[in-house]
């Protein structure tokens, strides 16, 4: 989600136009910051499809649900087809610094919870960890700016965060940000010790939705894999409000 990550956390992404030319670390906490979804309650349905050498591999459709208040953000997500994985469900928990993650698998039927060296293991055969669901805290990598750049026609300022935080999955990110609506187009993502990304999320569509922009189209691509895996938005809700009952791990085992 660099989402949050990049990752399909951040996949929705939204803000303000740009004014001054900004620091990088407030492009930073502009990008990484409004991550999933820019708001208090969202929903929305998704489709991934893994690819390689441009063939499908699998197809997969999820709905997830995301809630923002008092400095926690948690979020939830159900897959539906196919049969394969349908009824597996996740639930993260950001909350003080901290994140929880917990999977549901239908087949065990039991609740499990992700834990250390698992957060790098790939999240139900796409190209998405469960790292890369996990949100950044903006303050526990420094920034700096590296030359502005073009993608897609688009004006970036472009970022590169290092790790302070231990035992990290990525301890570097380059990220192209939109000038104007503070969107990054593309992220890479460094494991340590390697200089050329590990995952590569870039942004193929945005559109607006109730005013506001957001990314419906976008690919995690890993290079090194030779696999990809696209998300495409199918429906967005960000004005139904969603119980607080729907983010537990109770909710995964109903």
């Amino acid at each position: 989600m660099i989402l949050k990550t990049v990752t399909l956390a951040s996949l929705l992404t939204v803000g303000p136009a740009a004014s001054a030319a900004p620091s990088p670390d407030e492009i930073a906490k502009k990008a990484l910051e409004s991550t999933m979804f820019s708001t208090t309650d969202a929903q929305a349905t998704l489709d991934l499809e893994v690819m390689r050498d441009g063939q499908a591999l699998r197809k997969r459709r999820l709905t997830a649900w995301v809630k923002r208040a008092s400095g926690a953000s948690r979020s939830y997500i159900e897959f539906s087809a196919p049969a394969e994985v349908a009824g597996t469900k996740f639930l993260s928990v950001e909350e003080n610094g901290e994140t929880k993650q917990f999977i549901y698998l239908p087949a065990f039927k039991k609740v499990k919870r992700i834990v250390g060296a698992q957060k790098s293991q790939s999240f139900v055969g796409t190209d998405f960890s469960y790292a890369d669901l996990e949100g950044r805290d903006v303050k526990l990598w420094t920034w700096k700016s590296q030359p502005d750049d073009k993608i897609q026609g688009e004006d970036t300022f472009v970022i590169e965060g290092t790790s302070i935080a231990p035992d990290t999955v990525y301890d570097r990110l380059k990220v192209w940000v939109h000038k104007e609506r503070y969107i990054p187009l593309k992220t890479e993502l460094f494991a340590p010790g390697k200089a050329t990304p590990d995952k590569r999320l870039v942004v193929n569509k945005l559109g607006k939705h109730d005013d506001r922009w957001v990314t419906l189209d976008s690919t995690m691509e890993s290079p090194e894999k030779g696999t990809s895996t696209r998300l495409l938005v199918v429906a967005l809700d960000t004005k139904s409000a969603i119980p607080d009952g729907k983010f537990s791990k109770e909710a995964l085992e109903r």
